[in-house]
């Protein structure tokens, strides 16, 4: 497989999801402390009901906020990952083609029928 990645392209993106990623997790931190502030004002017999309610509603909504966040985390973390293999595999793909030129290795070029005529693959 063939892979062209525009590394800068997609660093961009990267950098400009986690920016706009970055202000749902004060929103998260608030969200739990706004809450517990309203649940603790609810914490009288003549709002049970209320206090029932915003209870489930909290249970109910909690799940799916923390997988949109664990989602949003995975997925940053999983293309900055994927951009670092990618770039150590050119490294690596690169250091290679130095050591085996530095040694003399000629490669067989893909779909090439042409052999050394002196039955080896070192430049002598």
């Amino acid at each position: 497989m063939d892979w062209n990645i525009d590394l800068e392209g997609s660093g961009l993106v990267l950098m400009r999801t986690a920016n706009a990623a970055a202000p749902f997790n004060k929103l998260a931190t608030d969200y739990g402390e706004s809450l517990a502030a309203i649940m603790e004002g609810l914490n009288y017999d003549i709002f049970a009901l209320v206090a029932t309610a915003v209870g489930e509603y909290s249970e109910h909504w909690a799940p799916t906020l923390n997988a949109a966040a664990t989602q949003v985390g995975a997925s940053l973390t999983g293309l900055q990952n994927a951009l670092q293999a990618y770039v150590d595999g050119h490294e690596e793909m690169a250091m290679n083609a130095q050591y085996q030129a530095s040694i003399g290795y000629i490669p067989e070029l893909p779909g090439s029928t042409v052999t050394d005529p002196n039955g080896g693959d070192t430049a002598v």
